[in-house]
């Protein structure tokens, strides 16, 4: 399936990434900048067609008006199952994420927090994709991204490459404040009205739970909860010398 991103950001992680195949590079008449040069030298590097249209094609082709004059034709990026090696440092496992902005918000915090691969239940996010991608700034390009079918498959892997499983859940949990997160383990992260499937909650080696400023007895959003774990990694790595 092709599908149109938009905008210099969206271009420039989709041509730096290299992780779909790329058609087309559209650029608007008469329209020239450093950044624009930049994309012509990746795109020519690359074998990417470029083309030049006027803002009123543009207009016409692009789903917002906020494209700035840049459109790239793309297929949907292959859906990578978990590695035969081991992976290892912060992964991050989110479930019951159903809306692209939603998604591509926790792309741009988990790419920024130093995660190295996301993982997600397999489903057809392929229409959405130009979405998240934006939303993301093009972190959803960048961050490794691995598919699962269901949840036994991420415990079993789990357990084979021996990485502990970490999970946001209320229930017998410690403070997220007083854990001090391994070199390398999976934190999973449920919706907020559904929560983590019973397998996950199972096989968990630690629950972790955030501690609110005050009495409040209702959960976060996922993107929220995403965000405050992973700064306290970031935390925690730079206080032990293993942030980079």
């Amino acid at each position: 399936m092709e599908l149109i991103f938009e905008g210099q950001i969206s271009a420039k992680a989709l041509m730096e990434s290299k992780q779909r195949k790329i058609e087309t590079l559209i650029i608007q008449k008469d329209k020239r900048s450093r950044d624009i040069g930049y994309l012509k030298a990746l795109a020519s590097k690359n074998g990417i067609m470029i083309q030049t249209w006027s803002r009123e094609e543009i207009d016409a082709y692009a789903n917002s008006k906020s494209h700035g004059g840049i459109l790239v034709k793309a297929h949907q990026r292959p859906q990578k199952p978990l590695p035969d090696q081991k992976l290892t440092g912060y992964l991050c496992m989110i479930d019951g994420v159903e809306d692209p902005y939603n998604l591509g918000s926790i792309a741009r915090t988990l790419y920024a927090s130093g995660c190295e691969a996301l993982i997600l239940k397999k489903r057809d996010w392929s229409t959405a994709e130009p979405t998240i991608l934006k939303a993301s700034a093009g972190a959803f390009e960048r961050l490794p991204i691995y598919w699962i079918q269901n949840e036994e498959e991420l415990v079993t892997y789990l357990k084979t490459i021996q990485i502990p499983l970490v999970i946001a859940h209320r229930d017998q949990a410690k403070s997220v404040y007083d854990y001090t997160f391994p070199k390398s383990f999976c934190l999973a992260i449920g919706g907020a009205l559904r929560g983590l499937k019973a397998t996950l909650i199972q096989n968990a080696d630690q629950n972790l739970v955030l501690d609110y400023g005050r009495e409040f007895r209702y959960a976060l959003d996922t993107a929220s909860v995403c965000s405050a774990i992973s700064f306290e990694i970031v935390r925690q790595r730079r206080n032990h010398h293993e942030y980079q």
